[in-house]
């Protein structure tokens, strides 16, 4: 049996394997600094992307 890679699925994994790379090697500040520069103009909230998994439980707080 023959199973193909979703293209969709596989960039998204990469894009979250890139992110938590420059986390990891930046810090809270610059992934603040990335989040700021993605959400121009300025009139936009600042959203900072974590990284979920499907499914996952919602955190109570």
């Amino acid at each position: 049996m023959t199973t193909t890679a979703n293209p969709a699925n596989e960039s998204l994994r990469q894009e979250q394997k890139e992110q938590r790379k420059y986390a990891r090697e930046h810090g809270k500040d610059a992934e603040l600094d990335r989040a700021l520069k993605d959400t121009f103009p300025a009139s936009d909230p600042v959203a900072i992307q974590t990284p979920i998994k499907p499914g996952a439980k919602a955190k109570k707080t």
